[in-house]
């Protein structure tokens, strides 16, 4: 009659979670861990920066040259109509170009064809035809107008020079205006940021569930194993996944330096199939997940039906949380942090999303696994953590303030960042399904990326 409660017990002792959740996390552990990153973060964010990535001044050019595309052909549009479709007018675009060419300039990063836009640029903003600067190649710029492959001030300075020299006009602005490819450029702006504010509006209509789901995520208690999380045991495991992250990275880093060193000077440059990069990509973001998985799980089934990976998302959360977000972001933009100057003269574009491969490595970088790897880390891990702790409210701000701040970006983009991070959060404690985050990321980055690629970096 005895060995049957002894034999129970012995059955409940063997359970691998509860010796998980009896594990302690020792403070000088963590306290170490958090200084780690927090020097990580530190230099990062406020660190002397020493120059700029290979192809920031290309990107330079390419993100001024079509937003003064843009200027010029959608400057037609009602200004609201603009304002939301991130469409400048010609003086900010601009001020955006001379600012980004004069960071360049500041660390001598600046080639030839980069300071005669630079020159050029700023004649026009003085509005000052008296001196244009001489492009390095003037038959070159006669050449790229001709092919159709001109940057937009080449049509400026030939424009201003036919105005200001008296040996016969060589353009008229009614020229450069017409330019076919300026029309291009405003078009794909115009449907493709008009078809995000399209799903925004659809969202409009959830917002009613929206605010019930969120009002009942701050109320609400988490369960089961995830719901039993020690605060300190979560957030050690986020910090050693995160740091091993940053290291393994490194490591990566100075291996490719090593094989470039080993090439020589008179070698073939060390260059990795997009095929493959995309792949190593993805398996560096899912790096951290996988080992707060190790730590926290037994089995790989486990993660999915704990933390709400299996199943479908709660639509109606992802949409209205989605209108929410667009809404909050135009906001910032035009009332609080957008006249703020970007600290990277590309505006954040990256030269390994150009072409076919940039978008397949935009699409499965930053809208697949970047979603479903953050979103494991920072709120199945961190947030889940701290809410089984500090309770939701407190959780919510203080894991989109780490989510915001691993970001290194201007002003701006870190409290567009910490707004995503909330609402994730909410969406996560709202449904009780990880998947419902891991969607709102998914179609915020997307709608952030393709419209971005279609302006900028597709084929004009």
């Amino acid at each position: 009659m005895v060995a049957a409660p002894q034999l129970l017990v012995s059955k409940q002792a063997a359970n691998p979670y509860r010796s998980i959740l009896r594990r302690h996390m020792p403070e000088p552990l963590l306290a170490l861990l958090i200084f780690v990153m927090g020097v990580w973060l530190w230099d990062n964010h406020f660190g002397p920066k020493y120059g700029w990535e290979d192809g920031v001044g290309r990107m330079a050019l390419r993100k001024t040259d079509r937003d003064l595309r843009l200027a010029d052909s959608a400057g037609q549009l009602p200004a609201l109509l603009r304002k939301l479709l991130a469409i400048p007018d010609r003086e900010q675009a601009l001020r955006n170009g001379v600012f980004s060419l004069e960071m360049l300039e500041k660390d001598r990063s600046l080639d030839e064809e980069s300071a005669f836009a630079l020159g050029v640029l700023r004649s026009v903003r003085g509005r000052d035809g008296s001196f244009i600067p001489l492009p390095p190649d003037p038959e070159a710029v006669v050449r790229r107008v001709a092919q159709g492959n001109d940057f937009w001030w080449d049509r400026e300075y030939l424009t201003r020079l036919g105005q200001t020299r008296s040996d016969g006009a060589v353009m008229q602005a009614s020229e450069r205006s017409a330019d076919p490819r300026s029309r291009e450029v405003a078009l794909r702006a115009v449907l493709s940021r008009g078809g995000v504010w399209l799903v925004a509006l659809c969202g409009l209509a959830f917002l009613p569930a929206v605010v019930r789901g969120y009002w009942e995520a701050l109320r609400s208690k988490g369960r089961g194993y995830v719901g039993h999380w020690p605060t300190a045991l979560g957030l050690g495991v986020f910090l050693l996944a995160y740091l091993a992250s940053i290291g393994f990275g490194k490591v990566l880093d100075g291996q490719i330096s090593i094989l470039q060193r080993w090439a020589g000077e008179g070698g073939q440059p060390v260059s990795i199939a997009p095929g493959l990069f995309v792949l190593i990509d993805a398996a560096t973001r899912f790096l951290p997940a996988l080992l707060a998985f190790a730590f926290l799980f037994r089995r790989a089934r486990h993660v999915w039906t704990r933390l709400g990976l299996k199943g479908a998302p709660d639509g109606k959360l992802v949409l209205g949380s989605f209108a929410l977000l667009m809404i909050g972001d135009q906001v910032l933009r035009h009332f609080m942090l957008g006249d703020d100057m970007p600290d990277d003269p590309a505006g954040g574009l990256s030269e390994m999303e150009e072409g076919p491969w940039g978008l397949v490595l935009a699409l499965t970088s930053a809208c697949i696994a970047a979603p479903a790897a953050e979103e494991i880390l920072y709120r199945g891990v961190l947030f889940r953590s701290l809410a089984n702790g500090l309770r939701v409210p407190a959780a919510t701000l203080i894991s989109a303030a780490v989510f915001a701040v691993v970001h290194f970006y201007d002003a701006y983009g870190l409290v567009s960042v910490g707004l995503l991070g909330v609402a994730c959060s909410l969406c996560f404690a709202a449904s009780g399904r990880l998947v419902t985050a891991i969607f709102l990321h998914a179609l915020y980055n997307f709608a952030i990326k393709v419209p971005e690629w279609i302006v900028y970096h597709a084929p004009l």
